[in-house]
C-alpha cells in the first residue's frame, strides 16, 4: 500500500496512464484518447473511482494546452461524481462545461440535478429552464422541474409538521411537570381461607384456569359437531388472481422486492429497429446502412419494491455500419455509451475500420461521425423510441 510519499495510483488497475506524464503535444494528445475511453469503460462497469480518477487525467493534459479543454469531459465528470454523490464538486464540473459551451444541453442537467440534492430547487429549476431553452423537446428537464417543486413543497411540510410537534412536546412536558405524581397501585390481596390467585378460578373437574375460559359441557359438544362446525371442508370456488402491485408477479401479492432482468429484450428490440437503417448520401449517389447490433454492456432491469417500478437503464452496445459509393466501400462502428433514463442523449463516437479507404472516410466524416446530419440522427431517434417503449413495460 503506497505511504504519504508513495505512488496514490499504485493500486488502480489503471495506474499505467494515471502515471504517465508526457511533455511533447503529439504524445498528450495520445494519452487523452486512452484515458477517455478507458474512462468510459469504467463508467459502464460502474467503476466510478477509476472513471472520477481518468476523466480528471484527461482534464489535467489538456489544461497544459492551451484552448485544448473539452466541455464534454467535465460534463462526463459531473455525471460519475453524482453517482459517487459528490453533489457539489459535479456542481462546479457542470458550471465549468457551461463557461467552456454555454450551449452544452447535459451539463444544465447535470447542473440542475445536483442543485435538486443540494436542497437548492429555486436555483435548480433556474438551471433546468435554461436548458430547456435550448432544447424545449427535452423531457428530462420537465421531470427535474416537477422533482424540484415537489421536494420543496415537501421540505415546507415537513419544516411545518416539525414545528407543530416540537410545541406538542413541548405542552406535554410542561403538563407532565406540574402533574401530580398518581397514586400507588393497592396491592392484590386473596381470602385468607382460599388458594385462588386474582385472574385464575377451577374448573367443574378441579384444574386452574384463566378466568376468561370458558367450560363447554357435552350437550353443546354434542350440538357443535351436528352442525359440522370445527371440521375442516374443501373450498370449490375458483382461486381468484389479482394484479400485483406494481406489476410485479402474480405470486408477489405483497409487492415486496423483484427484479426482472430486460437485457435479452432490449438486444432483441435493438436489433429490430437499428440494423438495416440507410442514409443515403446527398451528393455522392451512394450510402450508409447499418449491419448489426453488438457488443450490448451493462445493466438493463426492471424492478418492483412495495408496489413502485423502478426502470434502471445503463448499457452501451455498437452499431456496426458499412459505406458504399460507387465501387469504393469502408466499414466501421458507432460506439453507443451512456445509454439511459435519465433524458440524455447517449454519448456517440464513429470508429471506422483501420482498412477504411481515404475516400470513404471523408464521407464517414461528414455523414457519420457529426450528430446533426447524416446517419446519427437517424439511430439517435429511434433509440429514443425505444428507451420510451421500455419506460412503459
Amino acid at each position: 500500500m503506497a505511504g504519504p510519499t508513495g505512488n496514490p495510483y499504485a493500486s488502480n488497475r489503471h495506474a499505467d496512464v494515471l502515471n504517465e506524464e508526457p511533455t511533447d503535444e503529439g504524445a498528450k494528445l495520445r494519452l487523452v484518447e486512452e484515458v477517455k475511453n478507458r474512462a468510459k469503460g469504467a463508467f459502464v462497469q460502474k467503476d466510478m473511482p477509476s472513471a472520477e480518477l481518468l476523466y480528471g487525467k484527461a482534464i489535467d493534459l489538456l489544461a497544459t494546452m492551451p484552448g485544448k479543454s473539452e466541455a464534454a469531459l467535465y460534463s462526463n465528470r459531473a455525471m460519475v461524481r453524482l453517482n459517487l454523490n459528490k453533489v457539489e464538486d459535479a456542481l462546479k464540473d457542470s458550471n465549468k462545461c457551461i463557461e467552456l459551451d454555454p450551449k452544452f444541453i447535459k451539463a444544465y442537467h447535470r447542473k440542475a440535478q445536483a442543485l435538486v440534492r443540494m436542497s437548492e430547487w429555486d436555483d435548480a429549476i433556474k438551471a433546468a429552464e435554461e436548458g430547456k431553452k435550448l432544447e424545449p423537446d427535452n423531457k428530462s428537464f420537465d421531470e427535474v422541474i416537477e422533482k424540484a417543486k415537489k421536494d420543496k413543497e415537501k421540505d415546507a411540510e415537513d419544516k411545518a409538521r416539525l414545528k407543530s410537534d416540537a410545541q406538542d412536546v413541548r405542552v406535554e412536558l410542561h403538563n407532565a411537570s406540574t402533574a401530580r405524581a398518581p397514586p400507588k397501585p393497592k396491592e392484590a390481596t386473596t381470602d385468607s381461607g382460599s388458594t385462588e390467585f386474582r385472574g385464575y378460578k377451577k374448573t367443574a373437574d378441579g384444574r386452574t384456569t384463566s378466568y376468561f375460559h370458558t367450560d363447554i359441557s357435552e350437550e353443546a359438544k354434542k350440538l357443535i359437531e351436528a352442525q359440522g362446525f370445527g371440521k375442516p371442508k374443501k373450498l370449490d370456488a375458483p382461486i381468484e388472481e389479482t394484479d400485483a402491485k406494481g406489476g410485479g408477479s402474480k405470486w408477489n401479492q405483497a409487492g415486496t422486492y423483484e427484479e426482472k432482468g430486460m437485457s435479452k429484450w432490449l438486444e432483441e428490440r435493438l436489433k429490430q429497429e437499428l440494423v438495416g437503417v440507410t442514409f443515403q448520401l446527398p451528393k455522392e449517389g451512394g450510402s450508409v446502412s447499418t449491419t448489426a447490433v453488438a457488443d450490448l454492456q451493462g445493466d438493463c432491469s426492471i424492478s418492483v419494491s412495495r408496489g413502485k417500478r423502478r426502470h434502471l437503464l445503463d448499457v452501451s452496445f455498437h452499431v456496426e455500419y458499412e459505406a458504399k459509393v460507387g465501387e469504393t466501400s469502408g466499414k466501421g462502428k458507432l460506439a453507443f455509451t451512456e445509454v439511459s433514463t435519465d433524458g440524455d442523449d447517449p454519448e456517440v463516437k464513429n470508429e471506422p475500420d483501420a482498412n477504411t479507404p481515404p475516400a470513404i472516410r471523408e464521407v464517414l466524416d461528414a455523414f457519420v461521425k457529426p450528430a446533426g446530419q447524416g446517419l446519427q440522427p437517424l439511430l439517435l431517434t429511434e433509440v429514443r423510441k425505444l428507451i420510451e417503449e421500455y419506460k412503459g413495460k
